[in-house]
């Protein structure tokens, strides 16, 4: 099984997974901001997401297809997570257009929690008290960094139901990445996840004619950095970090992304950090510490 085989992982293997999730964190950080600008210039969130999607699914397939021992095996679960690296995104973009980024935000980071459960009830275990302490401290981490209880919040029903949708999708990928990588590889996984959610936007934007407007030269240098550095690289660099160090420990990894989004906010773009936001940060860097220990104590 897959939890199984995570057990026996090395420290050095696990300290590479939380090495290749933190690098990936760093890489969606960035590309959010490369995501802002062309939302600025008038790319629309679903035509970014085709696009990202496009690129990643090409890119993956050049190193993927033809190699010895390639199938191509499409299953029901290779479908779902197609499905949900297509949807996270585009929930997380509707709902930021219609509630506070905060909320969104924390929203979305309940989805650690979700796989903790979710592990919890598959093995029918109770969560290790390391999983659980670092798990309420990325939480509260995320809460403070998102900057929750410093605005008016904006209440929506639809932008809360999209920011639970985006919740949901990144632990469905999360956990369905985990069971296929082992069979397929990381680059396996996610070309073929990449692929179904290019024909899924495909066949949703077809009807309003093929968003061509995006591949103008003037957006091609940030959708390309989208689709490889922000879209390609890290969720393959996720699906081989959850195959080291297990589905659980690399959801709660990733809650670094609002960390780093945060402090290259600063460094770029001369946003300054409250106190509060300073100390959500230290609480997650605590909390993947933490994890990073409990492994390599084992």
């Amino acid at each position: 099984m897959v939890f199984e085989a995570a057990a026996l992982r090395s420290p050095k293997q696990e300290g590479l997974g939380f090495l290749a999730i933190t690098v990936a964190a760093a890489l969606w950080a960035i590309a959010a901001i490369a995501a802002r600008q062309l939302f600025d210039a008038g790319v629309t969130p679903f035509e970014l997401t085709l696009g990202r999607s496009l690129i990643a699914a090409l890119g993956l397939g050049c190193m993927t297809v033809g190699r010895a021992g390639f199938r191509w095996q499409l299953n029901r679960r290779v479908l779902a997570l197609g499905l949900s690296l297509g949807l996270v995104t585009a929930c997380y973009y509707v709902a930021i257009s219609r509630i506070s980024v905060s909320i969104a935000v924390v929203i979305q980071y309940t989805a650690p929690a979700l796989v903790v459960l979710w592990t919890a009830l598959k093995t029918q275990t109770r969560p290790k008290r390391a999983i659980a302490l670092a798990l309420l401290l990325a939480f509260a981490g995320v809460a403070l960094i998102s900057g929750l209880g410093n605005q008016s919040l904006q209440l929506d029903g639809i932008g809360l139901l999209a920011a639970g949708l985006s919740a949901f999708f990144f632990t469905s990928y999360t956990l369905l990445s985990e069971s296929l990588v082992d069979q397929l590889g990381a680059m396996g996984v996610m070309f073929r996840g990449f692929l179904i959610s290019s024909l899924f936007w495909l066949a949703c934007l077809w009807p309003q004619g093929l968003p061509t407007g995006i591949y103008q030269p003037d957006y091609l240098p940030g959708l390309l950095f989208v689709g490889i550095g922000g879209t390609l690289v890290p969720f393959s660099l996720m699906c081989w970090g959850i195959q080291q160090i297990s589905a659980e420990r690399g959801a709660i990894a990733a809650t670094l992304e609002p960390v780093l989004a945060a402090a290259f906010a600063w460094i770029w773009l001369n946003q300054a950090l409250l106190p509060s936001q300073i100390l959500g940060s230290l609480l997650v860097l605590a909390a993947v510490t933490a994890l990073q220990l409990q492994s390599t104590s084992r």
